[in-house]
């Protein structure tokens, strides 16, 4: 048996945390309690292990996922030579050399290149655990100091997930010049503006820094990211045509977006944005995204010039 990565451990291993987040909350299992606490801290491991070694990336800088170095060396695998073929087909895939460095105690390897399915796992997962399982003050503020320190990457950083090598990762771009001004962006506009406000509202919570909410408000009054994920969340013609995991993501978003957000306004623009999406959606009687949906949506109101619509899920 030979141990095997994928490029969006960090996001699975959010996602596993925040089902035994929300296990631990509606049962109060200890064992829920402490397999949350395992990957809470897997996570954090990813954007702490970054941080020496042969290659140190910027402060807050998440891995995709880590390999003992003691199995078989990616680079092997994840080459130039590889690179190289996959910008043949995608012009902006980077060539990154190591795609795989080693961590300053020499246990690991790192995978670079982290993108936006990454974030929203975190994210998703950070609040949660948050929430739910913190429950000392030690917890709350191992809690506080891995949300500050990636959330702060993205702002010290333009709004872009910067790699070893100083510059944005082939998927980490959150900026309103890539969002709203560069075309080859205009697919992720609306996802990737819920997203980086996803990031900010998770961080204010956590937090308490006002700094957090003053940059999401920015995002929202000058470069018009609700409007962005209101307008377009999700790229798509059709039942049929979307790809699964970016309505995932987008769901892994609108979670917390929907909870924080006390904006009367504001507030009432996410829930434009997951309404209509959840038309899209429910045929596939998923049941994460029946789940999000009926957490958030069921017996509330949206605010329309037409008076209120009924948010909440029907039983088809």
């Amino acid at each position: 048996w030979t141990q095997h990565d994928t490029d969006n451990d960090g996001q699975y291993t959010g996602l596993y945390g925040a089902a035994e987040c929300l296990a631990y909350a509606a049962t109060g299992d200890a064992k829920a309690k402490e397999r949350a606490t395992k990957a809470f801290e897997a996570l954090a491991f990813l954007s702490e292990v970054t941080q020496s070694g042969s290659n140190p990336a910027p402060p807050g800088f998440i891995a995709r996922s880590i390999l003992p170095t003691d199995g078989r060396n990616p680079n092997d695998h994840d080459s130039v030579e590889r690179d190289k073929k996959k910008r043949e087909g995608d012009a902006l895939w980077k060539i990154l050399v190591p795609r795989w460095p080693t961590s300053g105690d020499g246990n690991w390897y790192w995978k670079t290149d982290a993108s936006s399915d990454e974030l929203d796992g975190h994210f998703l997962m950070y609040g949660l655990y948050y929430d739910h399982v913190a429950e000392t003050d030690g917890e709350k503020a191992r809690v506080r100091e891995v949300t500050a320190r990636v959330a702060d990457h993205l702002i010290d950083n333009g709004f872009h997930l910067v790699d070893h090598d100083g510059t944005s990762t082939r998927w980490g771009h959150f900026s309103p010049e890539s969002l709203n001004g560069n075309p080859d962006w205009w697919t992720e506009r609306g996802l990737n503006s819920l997203s980086m406000l996803t990031y900010l509202s998770v961080a204010h919570h956590v937090t308490g820094a006002q700094k957090y909410r003053d940059v999401f408000m920015d995002l929202v009054k000058n470069h018009h990211y609700a409007l962005n994920g209101m307008v377009a969340p999700k790229l798509q013609l059709g039942p049929g045509s979307h790809v699964q995991f970016d309505d995932k993501m987008a769901f892994m978003n609108y979670y917390h977006l929907i909870a924080y957000e006390t904006d009367p306004k504001i507030l009432g623009m996410f829930q434009n944005s997951i309404f209509y999406y959840w038309q899209i959606v429910r045929q596939e009687r998923n049941p994460f995204f029946n789940f999000v949906y009926a957490a958030l949506c069921d017996g509330k109101g949206m605010q329309t010039q037409w008076g209120v619509t009924d948010l909440s899920p029907t039983g088809d």
